[in-house]
């Protein structure tokens, strides 16, 4: 049963999550926005800051927890925090 609960609690753990499809880029939980321009956003997360760089970046939606970025993606990269 050790497995199928350790397999639960990692489909389930909800701390935060980052979807990447064709042109957008949906998060949730993130704290704060850092940075926003057309080629460059990066977001604070608890432990992270999400740096998402391309081209035509814009927030189409967005509320406390939750954004969703549209654009050309070309990387999107996790920078720990020390």
């Amino acid at each position: 049963m050790k497995i199928i609960d350790n397999l639960r609690d990692f489909l389930e753990d909800r701390e935060y999550y980052i979807d990447i499809f064709d042109d957008k880029l949906h998060v949730y939980n993130y704290k704060k926005l850092l940075k926003l321009n057309s080629k460059n956003i990066q977001l604070k997360f608890e432990k992270f800051i999400l740096d998402i760089k391309g081209d035509n970046l814009k927030i189409i939606e967005m509320n406390k927890i939750e954004m969703l970025i549209k654009g050309i993606i070309d990387t999107v990269r996790i920078i720990n925090e020390k």
